[in-house]
C-alpha cells in the first residue's frame, strides 16, 4: 500500500483518476437502469435485453474509432462532443415512452455516443508518472473502477425503487456529464501531446496477444452482463429489492482483490488463472437463488474480476507502440461491450424461458470460455513480470 501512497502524492494524479472515474460511472448505472426502465415499460426482459445489446453494439463500433480520433483531434474536442450527444439521447430514453423498435434504436445511439474516457485517461497516464509507477497507476485504475460497479447498481436500484426508473436513468447523466467535464478541465488532460497512430485503423489486430486480450474480455464481460440481468431477475426491481446490494458486494470483492494483487507479476498464465476464479463463482451461482449463498458465489467470482482486467490492460498497453495505445484500449473496450451485447440478449431470452437460473447458466458458459482462450493460447501471451520489478 506504500506504493499507492507514493503514487497518490504525485501532483495531478488524484483529480485525473477521480474525475475519469465519475465520468465512467454511467457504466455501472445505464445498463441496469435501462434494464429496469424498459422492463417496466414492456413487461418482459427480451426487449430490454435487445436494447442493451444494441447499446453495446453501438459502443463497440464507436470506441476504437473515437479512441483513435483523440490522437488526431484532441481529447477535449472528441470527448466533449460525445458527452453532449449521449446525454441528450439518455434524456429521451428516460422521459419519452417508446415502442419496441425506437427502444432498440435509442439504445444503439446511447451506446455509440458513450465517450471513451478510459482510453483517454490511460493515454494520459504515461505522461503523469514515471515508468516505474505506471503499473501501479494502471492497477489502481482497474481496482477503483469497481466503485462504479459497487455504487452504480446500488444508486440506480435505490432511485428506481424509491423514486422512479426515469430518475435512475437521468442520474447517470449527472455523473457522466459532470465527471466528464471535470476530467476535460484538468490541465494534464488538456496539455498532453499524444503520438499519432502508426498504422491504419485495425492494424494492431495483427498482434496475437492483443486479440487474445480482446476475445477473452469479450466473454468475461459478457458473463458480467448476464450476472447483472440474472440477479435483477432473481430479486426483482421493486421496492426493498436487494439486487443492488448483491451486485455491490460482488464488485467490492473485485475492488479488494484488485488492490491486493495489483503488484503481482504478470506472466503468460496470469490471465487464465484469474479468469478461472470468475468462472468458478459464476458456476456456483447456477445452483442457488438463496440471497446469502448467491452472494457468496459472486464474491468468489469477484476475486478474479479486477485482477484479470489489470492483465488485459497490461497486454493491450505493452504489446503496441505508444501512439497505438488509445486504439488498442479502444478495441479492448469493443471486446467488452461486444460480449455485453451478446450476453444481454442471451441472458434476457434465457431468463424469460428458464428464470434467473438460466441467466446464471449463460454467465457461466461465457466465463468458462473466457478462461479457456488464454490458456489454450498461452504461448502467444507476453511475459510482463518485469513491470512489477520495482
Amino acid at each position: 500500500m506504500k506504493r499507492y501512497g507514493e503514487l497518490l502524492r504525485t501532483p495531478g494524479v488524484i483529480p485525473v483518476v477521480v474525475s475519469q472515474l465519475l465520468a465512467r460511472f454511467p457504466g455501472g448505472m445505464l445498463a441496469i437502469g435501462l434494464l429496469i426502465h424498459f422492463q417496466r415499460q414492456t413487461g418482459n426482459f427480451t426487449i430490454p435485453g435487445l436494447a442493451l445489446a444494441a447499446m453495446a453494439i453501438g459502443q463497440g463500433i464507436s470506441i476504437p474509432i473515437a479512441s483513435r480520433m483523440i490522437s488526431t483531434y484532441g481529447i477535449r474536442r472528441v470527448i466533449g462532443t460525445l458527452i453532449t450527444i449521449c446525454s441528450s439521447a439518455t434524456v429521451v430514453a428516460a422521459l419519452v415512452p417508446l415502442d419496441t423498435v425506437p427502444t432498440i434504436l435509442i439504445g444503439f445511439v446511447i451506446g455509440a455516443s458513450i465517450a471513451p474516457i478510459q482510453p483517454s485517461a490511460r493515454a494520459v497516464y504515461p505522461s503523469m508518472v514515471p515508468k516505474r509507477q505506471l503499473q501501479s497507476l494502471q492497477s489502481l485504475d482497474a481496482s477503483v473502477q469497481e466503485l462504479i460497479w459497487i455504487g452504480g447498481p446500488v444508486i440506480t436500484v435505490f432511485l428506481a425503487t424509491q423514486l422512479s426508473s426515469s430518475a435512475a436513468v437521468l442520474a447517470s447523466i449527472v455523473f457522466g456529464a459532470g465527471g466528464g467535464l471535470w476530467f476535460l478541465s484538468r490541465p494534464l488532460v488538456g496539455g498532453v501531446t499524444l503520438e499519432q497512430s502508426s498504422g491504419r485503423l485495425g492494424s494492431i489486430l495483427k498482434k496475437r496477444a492483443v486479440v487474445i486480450g480482446i476475445v477473452s474480455g469479450f466473454f468475461v464481460v459478457g458473463s458480467f452482463s448476464a450476472i447483472e440481468a440474472a440477479t435483477v431477475a432473481a430479486f426483482g426491481s421493486e421496492k426493498n429489492s436487494i439486487a443492488g446490494i448483491v451486485l455491490g458486494l460482488w464488485a467490492l470483492s473485485s475492488l479488494v482483490a484488485g488492490l491486493v494483487m495489483g503488484h503481482s507479476p504478470i506472466g503468460p498464465w496470469s490471465l487464465s488463472r484469474r479468469l478461472l476464479l470468475v468462472a468458478l463463482g459464476s458456476g456456483l451461482a447456477m445452483f442457488t437463488l438463496d440471497p446469502i449463498l448467491l452472494t457468496l458465489a459472486l464474491l468468489v467470482s469477484g476475486l478474479g474480476v479486477a485482477p484479470a482486467m489489470t492483465v488485459q490492460y497490461a497486454i493491450a498497453t505493452e504489446s503496441v507502440k505508444k501512439g497505438d495505445v488509445p486504439e488498442s484500449l479502444g478495441w479492448l473496450g469493443t471486446g467488452w461491450v461486444g460480449g455485453a451485447a451478446l450476453a444481454s440478449a442471451v441472458a434476457g431470452i434465457s431468463i424469460d424461458n428458464w428464470g434467473a437460473s438460466g441467466g446464471f447458466v449463460a454467465a457461466t458458459i461465457f466465463a468458462v470460455i473466457a478462461a479457456l482462450i488464454p490458456a489454450l493460447m498461452v504461448k502467444s501471451l507476453p511475459d510482463l513480470r518485469h513491470l512489477a520489478a520495482h
